[in-house]
């Protein structure tokens, strides 16, 4: 596009433009499948697999480590050998089958004996499946309701432990009792658990409940900007409106405004940036305060370097904020931003395409306006 903005790469498989590794790994899963034309059942499980790990609640290791299984990636004999290693393919805990990651967690006679133990006994069929059928059977277990809540969250931890276990044995030749082994998971489970949960204090809820819904005024000296642009799709116009209030609650202006077609909300909403501050500019305010109920804008105005995709109107944003002897942005709760959200969205509800600007609140906001302020003194 011409303008004053350098040249640069934007990924166009992101919303931001710039390079994830997710877009990326989905983008090299697609090419598989185009490829391929259709790809594996097996390959398809394990990219399932792979999506439940880090839903799992455990240790962010042990998260990893579950991911490292599905993919192949344990240092087993038998994934040594597939790199030319030549190592010797037995299991050295039973001596008895090749050490497979299947092998090693679900199939030897020490894996076998730990399910059992922590009441997860596993069955025959289960045993010569292959390896995604088998994690993917003690996955379901943790939902598995017939089992009891120790038994379910533990699952992660038995497939670490079972791990740890094997590699103790080889490399450190020590074997620790299972009874005790087992013994320290449970409480670790039980004091990661407990460590985790979230238990908010009646005082803190009631902070909460009562914190939510009130207006925050700006610092002495500056005023507070609210915006919000109402897309609905990038075939309509978009209203777009703001109002800027002192720090006592007191609506100074406030104005509204219809933007032509944005392909999504986030382009409208950083042309509602640029127009709110093209306003405040133009009426001489020098210390403001925009505040945005979306995350996403946010984030791009503070780090505008990682939305390659929308570096012109993040520029342009830059340009005019120079021209500010103070301006901030911040993100307001959409509980709070509701004077601004009504006024945008009247332009399509109520058909209000004439722009304006006035000194003040609407009217048909005042009440709601004045109770903000109230709250704001409190």
């Amino acid at each position: 596009m011409p303008g004053d903005v350098n040249d640069g790469f934007v990924w166009a498989y992101s919303q931001h433009g710039g390079y994830t590794v997710k877009t990326g790994y989905d983008l090299i899963v697609q090419g598989k499948m185009e490829t391929a034309g259709q790809i594996s059942p097996q390959e398809l499980t394990r990219i399932e697999l792979k999506k439940r790990v880090w839903k799992i609640p455990t240790l962010p290791k042990i998260r990893m480590f579950l991911w490292r299984v599905i993919s192949g990636a344990v240092a087993v004999a038998d994934r040594l050998n597939s790199r030319g290693l030549g190592v010797d393919p037995t299991c050295r805990l039973c001596n008895n089958g090749v050490e497979t990651i299947n092998h090693v967690l679900f199939q030897c006679t020490t894996a076998s004996q730990i399910w059992a133990d922590v009441d997860v006994a596993l069955p025959a069929r289960v045993l010569q499946h292959s390896l995604e059928e088998n994690v993917a059977y003690v996955f379901d277990a943790m939902q598995d309701l017939s089992k009891t809540e120790t038994v379910r969250r533990s699952i992660p931890w038995v497939l670490w432990l079972i791990w740890k276990n094997r590699n103790s044995v080889i490399y450190a030749h020590v074997q620790e009792s299972l009874e005790r082994l087992l013994r320290v998971m449970f409480e670790e489970v039980e004091q990661w658990f407990e460590l985790n949960k979230v238990q908010p204090t009646r005082t803190d809820m009631n902070t909460r409940l009562e914190g939510d819904d009130i207006w925050r005024p700006p610092e002495d000296g500056g005023i507070k900007c609210n915006i919000h642009a109402n897309w609905r799709n990038a075939h309509l116009h978009s209203g777009v409106a703001w109002v800027a209030r002192d720090q006592r609650g007191n609506v100074l202006y406030h104005a509204r405004d219809a933007i032509t077609h944005a392909p999504n909300r986030f382009v409208a909403e950083l042309r509602c940036v640029l127009w709110s501050l093209s306003s405040l500019r133009d009426l001489g305010v020098s210390r403001v305060t925009v505040a945005v109920d979306y995350h996403e804008v946010i984030e791009a105005l503070k780090k505008p370097q990682q939305w390659p995709r929308y570096r012109i109107l993040l520029e342009k944003i830059r340009n005019l904020k120079e021209e500010f002897d103070s301006l901030d942005f911040e993100e307001e709760k959409i509980l709070t931003n509701r004077i601004a959200r009504d006024i945008a969205k009247s332009v399509l509800r109520d058909g209000r395409f004439q722009s304006y600007l006035a000194l003040g609140g609407p009217s048909w906001l005042h009440d709601r306006i004045a109770g903000e302020t109230i709250r704001s003194d409190v």
